[in-house]
């Protein structure tokens, strides 16, 4: 194996890295660490052919599920057929062959993990980067041209900048694009039930509070500040009419400090023209409730962590519908 490029993410970014894989149709491994994250990038001629990433823990079958595609109960017997296999099949593989699922709809899955794992790494600009010629073995017939990607995206991809752990004044314009595209879409042509996008990094608390307010939402509990940042994205893109309620302590992007809920805050509020949020938090940290409030959203305290069965939970809730339920849909 021969290493053909390698160098700090702050020297050269994911864009230009990707330009130069794809322009050469290079195949072999890219693999990225910034700030105890890592990532890895699979080529094949330029083409990435597999994504993942520590900073954002997306699954082929967590995709196929939310579009309706398979249920849980099969995805656990194609897991389970997988773990039972002495030669290991990819998970689509499986549910293709054995349970007849859609392969063409499997594949967009695919791409469109792959899209959301770049997606977040274009918020990585620090850290150390490596490429390593190989082969590389395509189990599945998807795959992404990051050249493609980037043309897609334009300024998005090429304005975005992190310094010191937030996102500063030319990150505006990232989510600004994003916005205006969405603005584009005529919201008088969606008919669909509004989505509900609840931002806890406690799993259960977030999934509690979602599964709350099924009766006017469909529910979506995510519990990483990037997994939702390209959630309500792809909402805005398509015009659905969602609520997001976050979690104001949180940690950050960067893995680090505990307001990265405010961080998110701050980037959905600034560049999602009309985005309706409520903030949650158990903690009233006041220099960060004020700034809350000074930009128009409700702020409604929590119980500790993990606790959604007791009293203080029916009256969270109760709170909470005072700012969910009558959101007009």
């Amino acid at each position: 194996m021969q290493n053909e490029l390698h160098g700090k993410l702050e020297e050269l970014g994911l864009e230009e890295i990707l330009q130069i894989l794809g322009v050469s149709r290079s195949t072999g491994i890219l693999t990225l660490n910034s700030r105890n994250r890592e990532a890895l990038l699979e080529f094949r001629d330029g083409l990435v052919v597999r994504a993942s990433s520590t900073g954002f823990k997306q699954n082929l079958g967590e995709l196929l599920i939310r579009d309706g595609l398979i249920t849980t109960e099969l995805l656990e017997q194609a897991l389970t057929m997988q773990q039972s296999q002495g030669v290991r099949q990819r998970v689509g593989v499986i549910l293709h062959s054995n349970f007849n699922v859609n392969l063409l709809m499997i594949e967009q899955a695919v791409r469109q993990q792959i899209r959301n794992v770049l997606l977040a790494l274009f918020l990585w600009v620090d850290g150390t980067f490596i490429f390593t010629r190989c082969e590389v073995i395509v189990v599945d017939a998807a795959y992404l041209d990051p050249m493609q990607l980037i043309l897609e995206e334009g300024e998005l991809l090429s304005e975005q900048r992190v310094i010191d752990g937030h996102l500063q004044a030319d990150t505006s314009n990232v989510v600004d694009n994003l916005s205006e595209i969405a603005q584009e879409v005529p919201s008088q042509t969606v008919k669909t039930v509004p989505v509900l996008v609840v931002v806890d990094d406690d799993k259960i608390m977030a999934e509690a509070v979602a599964d709350e307010f099924t009766q006017w939402f469909s529910p979506c509990p995510v519990t990483g500040t990037e997994e939702a940042l390209i959630k309500i994205d792809s909402l805005f893109r398509s015009g659905v009419p969602h609520l997001v309620i976050v979690d104001m302590i949180m940690p950050k992007m960067d893995g680090s400090g505990m307001l990265g809920g405010l961080e998110l805050i701050r980037l959905l509020h600034r560049n999602f023209s009309g985005i309706r949020m409520v903030v949650i938090s158990d903690f009233n940290h006041l220099e960060a409730v004020a700034e809350i409030k000074m930009l128009g959203h409700p702020f409604v305290l929590k119980p500790r962590r993990g606790d959604t069965g007791g009293d203080l939970f029916k009256s969270f809730i109760e709170n909470l519908k005072e700012f969910v339920s009558v959101v007009p849909c």
